[in-house]
Order: C-alpha cells, then structure tokens, then sequence
C-alpha cells in the first residue's frame, strides 16, 4: 500500500477504532467534509473501492 500521511494514517485509525465520521471531524476540529476527503485519498493510496476495503486492508498490513 501506499504511504498515507499522517493526517491519512490518524483518520484511518480513528474509523479502525469504530470512530464515525462525524466523531472523527469532531475530535479533530476539522469538518466532516475534510475526513472525507482525508478517506477518500487513503482509499485511493491503498487502492481500496470502499471505506470497508480500506479498514480492512489497514488490519491486515497492522498484523
């Protein structure tokens, strides 16, 4: 996969966490849109379809 940055690789972690978007842009002082477009780049980076791909893709590499 890709290197995320860090910002990519936070957010990941958080959604990894259970976090929801929402909660994600809350506890990050950013907007909702900004995560999303955070996930979007990582999905793209780790050559993921969905969100759900990416997590999973990110469990497998943290094993």
């Amino acid at each position: 996969m890709a290197k995320l940055t860090a910002r990519e690789r936070e957010i990941v972690g958080l959604l990894c966490n259970g976090r929801r978007e929402r909660e994600i842009a809350q506890q990050l002082c950013i907007q909702r849109g900004t995560v999303k477009m955070h996930l979007y780049n990582a999905r793209v980076k780790a050559d993921a379809r969905t969100t759900v791909e990416l997590v999973a893709k990110v469990a497998r590499e943290g094993e």
